[in-house]
């Protein structure tokens, strides 16, 4: 039989078509496939295909057919449902991708990149915070692995969708992203940021995973050995390929700097575990061949990442030479945005929507209710982030209460001010019959007007022109502004403009990229590099003032504010602090003055501050952005048809200065997270309120001293004292006391979505399994539960806890301190301050500071015959080794000055059983201590 029949036929083993279809393939043919623009070769079966794509809360075609819809992420997380999450990955993988794929001529649409897996440890992560699933790596590795399940479905051999988890690690902010690196210590790492991923893995068993741009410890994550050491080999033989994220090797080049040619870059990448570099297909495959010529890299390294790839396409069924076997080979195009689907999209919406207040039981309305105020910058729009479809329809708030209140007079308003502006020389700036911009000596009020859009953030607007309907956008070739942009959606959005604070009664206006914003001799609105021109601007219709207006007028106000996705929420971009848009705080707070019988709706990628406004407003709800069915499911919330069961993923914190710098990934000592975090707290991780009165009773815990590979079971009752249905998010949290190491004030451990009657009680039992407890030992590298005390919580979120176990004794490994016989990496030190980790000696993470100085602790150190103890150091600096926190008086001192990586000898003052080692140092690095042999 000829190769190609082998390759095509379902007869053989997947590895014997494997194995022929790659003995088969040249090696110039291979590289062909190393970039996500891969190549056919219709000789041996193989079609042309675009690897990647975007299916973060659905489908995503640029080309703009249309897709189902969900919330985005963030607000997926606030279901805190593991099988509704399941539903909505098999809905996107096993229907709408492969529909979608069908709809392609099969060349994309099966390897897309998704579910976003970065730890959300600051909420000032705007850009892509409504991406991920909140701060907590065990509820994201819960939900994220049952996305993933849906998405690949459970055949045991084809694959409906290739999931990429995303961005493979430590990745938590936008600016610097692509040019520095991230300093993640072991147990941040193995605790943490790592631990979010694993499920995806080890038991969601996803085919693909997409690397970060940022580095971790020095080395940027296209190149770091976590890729092969934890995702292929300790998770369990991770069997599908791994891309780089988009553009990653130029990045690596040319903004990174972490190597000087691509050739580098790539044969780098390549061994490091990369199989798919999503970059310009000419760059990887030039870059591939020069490293080839300058034996960088062998022929099996591409074999290897190939092979990969391949494996993963024949589970797609690429090669079948026809679909008999492949259940997922052909759906009904009619299933795409089908009535079944747009129920699961209002489902999920539902449940994601948080009641974060409700003083005095003003929620739900009565639907009697005889007059409403609608109000607000998203009252009126589904606005899409950028990885968001296009939707078969979109239902806003305005729309969704109107629908479910049709006899109901309902008022809007958006809020913004409609105004004219006129340059300093008194031209007002008018829209002409070619939809320009212009400054004109005539005033043609209507032809002027503008309405302006304030979103806050660095004082960028958006300016619409009633006449054309449309936003003024910078054109691109002649760079003035033309009223011509059906929606802001873009990656460069070129109808922001930043409003400058006046001076002088005047404003300065820039442009999207920062440019002057001016007029032209044609009496054009462009952008220069000349002096900005000055503008008035001339208040036509005061939009507080009719919002106030309106509110008078009503039994109740809604006001809707947020963020828009592609203003202040954009990927590349970190909010600069944690607050609401000053305009719509004032527009809130006049509303309120107005009609206290006020309701504030959040619609929004991140959290807010709203210190003033869970004081002062009865009833607030958020919601995430995306959903087409947004709007039906906030009037169904509003009236009380759906009782709310979302719950936050994320902590909300009431002040911005007292978060740490967003470049600090350490959760411990930056206080970040619900495990941590202490005064700061707004709205707990957790929360969410709903119409039910839910009790919780007669906790029992088994067994009574937690062992090591045992289960432990907690048994209670939980009861709905209310006469209405209700979902409930019961969540189980462990507190630890007399351990080792220190532990977070709570730690998530286990949660379950209930269905409650009226009425009804329900016994529950949950099972932990002791590993969830373990703690990872720096000493030994390595996870172990340690000896201590551990306390089991059970409730409604991280600080409504309603019953509580005793103190369980864990039967665990005793720490009394650590030695320093064997070889100790610097990285696994107790404590530290003001010192980083880069990339050190073979590639290892190795301590180091700036000109300042800083200290890493080793505690409770054994002494040791000789007291003479060796440092791995390279740098030209200053060591010092003290035996406490005050640093009077060193054991030792040292002046270093070593190019190469070398071995320090210091003779310490002997000590009797265990000290704290404290290593101050300036200007070094430093890879391992150890003592002295011999």
């Amino acid at each position: 039989m000829n190769r190609l029949a082998i390759i095509q036929s379902t007869k053989y083993s997947l590895e014997q078509r494997l194995k022929t279809l790659m003995e088969a393939l040249t090696l110039d043919e291979k590289i062909t496939l190393l970039s996500t623009s891969q190549s056919a070769v219709p000789r041996l079966g193989i079609k042309e295909y675009a690897v990647g794509g975007e299916a973060a809360h659905g489908v995503v075609d640029r080309e703009g057919s249309k897709t189902s819809v969900f919330p985005q992420p963030i607000g997926l997380s606030q279901t805190w449902n593991k099988q509704l999450l399941y539903q909505v990955g098999s809905m996107i993988g096993g229907d709408e991708a492969r529909i979608f794929y069908q709809l392609k001529n099969e060349k994309t649409g099966l390897t897309l990149w998704a579910p976003t897996i970065d730890m959300e440890r600051d909420p000032r992560w705007g850009g892509r915070t409504e991406e991920a699933y909140g701060e907590d790596p065990y509820l994201t590795g819960e939900l994220s692995k049952e996305l993933i399940k849906g998405m690949q479905g459970e055949d045991p051999f084809y694959v409906k969708l290739v999931a990429a988890p995303k961005h493979f690690y430590g990745n938590n902010n936008e600016v610097g992203r692509e040019s520095t690196s991230n300093s993640i210590d072991l147990r941040n790492r193995r605790e943490y940021y790592l631990k979010a991923f694993e499920p995806a893995f080890k038991e969601g068993k996803a085919l693909s995973m997409m690397t970060a741009y940022n580095g971790v410890n020095g080395i940027p994550c296209m190149q770091i050995n976590e890729i092969e050491e934890i995702v292929r080999k300790e998770w369990g033989g991770m069997d599908g390929f791994i891309v780089s994220d988009g553009g990653a090797l130029t990045l690596n080049v040319e903004e990174y700097k972490y190597y000087p040619t691509y050739e580098e870059a790539l044969a780098d990448a390549l061994k490091k575990g990369i199989d798919c570099f999503v970059d310009r297909k000419k760059v990887v495959e030039d870059a591939a061949k020069r490293a080839l010529d300058k034996q960088l890299i062998q022929p099996e390294d591409i074999d290897r990442a190939v092979n990969r790839m391949l494996k993963v396409r024949f589970r797609l069924g690429h090669f079948d030479e026809n679909n008999r076997k492949n259940p997922y080979s052909s759906v009904d195009l009619d299933k795409m945005c089908s009535v079944e689907h747009q129920k699961l999209v209002r489902e999920a919406t539902d449940e994601s929507i948080v009641l974060l207040t409700n003083n005095q039981s003003l929620l739900p309305l009565s639907k009697e209710i005889k007059d409403i105020a609608i109000i607000g910058p998203t009252a009126n729009h589904i606005y899409r982030d950028w990885y968001t479809g296009y939707p078969p329809y979109t239902i806003t708030p305005l729309a969704g209460i109107q629908n479910y209140l049709p006899d109901t007079k309902i008022s809007f308003c958006d809020g913004f001010d409609r105004v004219i502006w006129r340059t300093k020389g008194g031209k007002t700036l008018t829209i002409n019959e070619k939809k320009e911009w212009m400054a004109l000596g005539k005033n043609e009020p209507k032809k002027a007007m503008i309405v302006d859009e304030d979103w806050g953030g660095e004082n960028w607007h958006l300016f619409k022109s009633p006449v054309t309907g449309k936003y003024l956008t910078l054109h691109e070739s002649a760079d003035s502004f033309i009223a011509t942009k059906e929606e802001v959606f873009d990656w460069f959005n070129r109808e922001k403009v930043k409003v400058n604070p006046k001076t002088n009664a005047y404003y300065q206006l820039e442009s999207w990229n920062g440019e002057n914003i001016s007029i032209d001799k044609k009496g054009r609105v462009n952008t220069s590099e000349q002096d900005p021109s000055q503008f008035e601007r001339i208040v036509i219709e005061n939009g507080i003032d009719q919002a106030v207006e309106m509110a008078k007028n009503s039994e109740v106000a809604v006001v809707c504010v947020g963020n828009h996705p592609m203003i202040n929420g954009k990927e590349t971009e970190d909010r600069k602090n944690i607050n609401l848009a000053d305009y719509q705080q004032e527009l809130i707070r006049a509303v309120y003055q107005a009609n206290p019988n006020m309701i504030l709706v959040v619609i929004s990628s991140y959290p807010y501050a709203l210190n003033w406004e869970k004081e002062h407003i009865p009833a607030i709800i958020y919601s995430s952005h995306g959903s087409q069915e947004l709007g039906n499911s906030l009037a169904a919330t509003l009236f009380g048809e759906n009782n709310p069961s979302g719950k936050l993923s994320m902590t909300w914190y009431k002040n911005n200065d007292l978060l740490p710098s967003i470049l600090n990934y350490d959760i411990r000592k930056g206080k970040s997270t619900y495990q941590y975090a202490e005064d700061n707290v707004l709205f707990p991780f957790g929360h969410g309120l709903h119409y039910a009165e839910v009790s919780y009773h007669n906790l029992q815990t088994e067994p009574a001293i937690i062992s090591n590979d045992q289960p432990i079971k907690l048994s209670f009752t939980i009861r709905n004292e209310s006469n209405i249905p209700v979902k409930e998010v019961v969540q189980i949290y462990v507190r630890f006391t007399e351990t080792y190491y220190e532990r977070p004030n709570k730690l998530l451990v286990g949660f379950e979505k209930v269905v409650l009657l009226p009425k009804e009680e329900k016994s529950m039992t949950i099972s932990i399994h002791s590993d969830q407890l373990h703690v990872f030992d720096v000493r030994k590298e390595q996870y172990i539960l340690e000896k201590g005390f551990v306390q089991f919580l059970v409730g409604s979120s991280s600080e409504e806890l309603f019953i509580r176990s005793d103190l369980y004794p864990m039967k665990g490994e005793e720490i009394t301190g650590r030695s320093l016989d064997g070889l100790t990496p610097t990285e696994n030190y107790d404590a530290y301050d003001n010192v980083y980790l880069t990339k050190g000696e073979e590639e290892k993470p190795c301590v180091t500071t700036d000109n300042e100085g800083g200290w890493i602790m080793f505690r409770n150190v054994e002494a040791s015959d000789n007291n003479q103890i060796t440092i791995r150091a390279k740098g030209s600096g200053v060591l010092k080794i003290y035996d406490n926190e005050k640093m009077l008086e060193p054991l030792c001192s040292k002046e270093i000055d070593t190019k190469t990586w070398n071995d320090v000898n210091c003779v310490l003052k002997p000590w009797q059983d265990k000290k704290d080692i404290y290593l101050w140092i300036e200007k070094l690095k430093l890879q391992s201590i150890q003592w002295k042999r011999g």
